[in-house]
């Protein structure tokens, strides 16, 4: 065993070979939203259901609000440096290096790559980058597929998103987030040859439909999820973490989860 097997062992669930993983990175770019106001008590809530495997944070929050009862993985994000108040959220940059990461004691580094953007160019260099200075420290690296808004129609594009995931990976990634297709998901796992994960995207309507997201997503062989707003803006984020979880790990179908979801949300009323 090196030490990106090592690592990726606290982010791949070893019996499953899936992951849960809970981002709350959002507020670098969005601010202080709805769910992840009082970040820290959002943590300490969503933790101790002991259902997360790893989050995906910047350093500032696992600096300041992370304090886990237990040792989930913890993916940083490396790139950032725009907001929605500026001109373009797709101009990224790096935000932390290897070396602060192993400072840090995280299991791996995220950077985005807008594929098809107007610096879908800078993006994938710097993805390539930090796939070589990982490399070098046998830290995994997480590549976040972003579409920016130019390309917002294209998220439903099983050809567009299998184009995304294939060049995140040729790029170095050793793990892809990506957006769920409903049709053809299947395709762009086969034409990608490192694990795929989805993200959540825009809040879902129900938290049934980000269960048959899911659940869909894992029968066309995602393996697992890096998700955020549609678990904590959820009216009952513990019971649906619980419910995805159900999914993930334990085998459930879209009825077994939403059954586990009405039970454990009426306990918490």
């Amino acid at each position: 065993m090196n030490g990106k097997e090592r690592r990726l062992r606290k982010i791949l669930n070893k019996k499953t070979g899936r992951s849960l993983v809970l981002a709350v990175d959002h507020g670098m770019a969005l601010g202080a939203m709805t769910g992840i106001v009082d970040i820290a008590e959002t943590i300490r809530t969503l933790d101790a259901t002991d259902k997360v495997d790893c989050w995906l944070m910047t350093k500032g929050i696992y600096t300041h609000a992370f304090d886990p009862a237990g040792d989930p993985g913890v993916i940083l994000r490396a790139s950032g440096g725009a907001t929605i108040a500026g001109p373009e959220l797709t101009r990224e940059g790096q935000t932390a290096d290897a070396e602060e990461a192993l400072r840090l004691g995280v299991d791996a580094m995220a950077t985005t790559a807008f594929v098809g953007s107007i610096y879908e160019h800078e993006t994938l260099i710097s993805m390539a980058g930090m796939a070589t200075e990982c490399r070098k420290w046998d830290m995994p690296l997480l590549g976040v597929i972003g579409l920016g808004k130019t390309n917002e129609d294209k998220k439903k594009d099983p050809k567009f998103i299998a184009l995304g995931a294939r060049v995140g990976a040729e790029h170095g990634a050793d793990i892809i987030k990506t957006y769920y297709t409903e049709t053809d998901f299947e395709k762009v796992v086969a034409g990608c040859p490192v694990p795929v994960m989805i993200a959540g995207g825009p809040k879902c309507e129900t938290d049934l439909d980000t269960l048959n997201m899911i659940y869909g997503a894992l029968q066309g062989g995602a393996q697992g999820i890096v998700m955020g707003r549609n678990v904590w803006q959820s009216p009952h984020p513990t019971a649906l973490l619980s419910a995805v979880y159900g999914l993930i790990h334990e085998g459930m179908n879209v009825k077994e989860a939403a059954d586990l979801l009405a039970h454990e949300a009426a306990l918490d009323q």
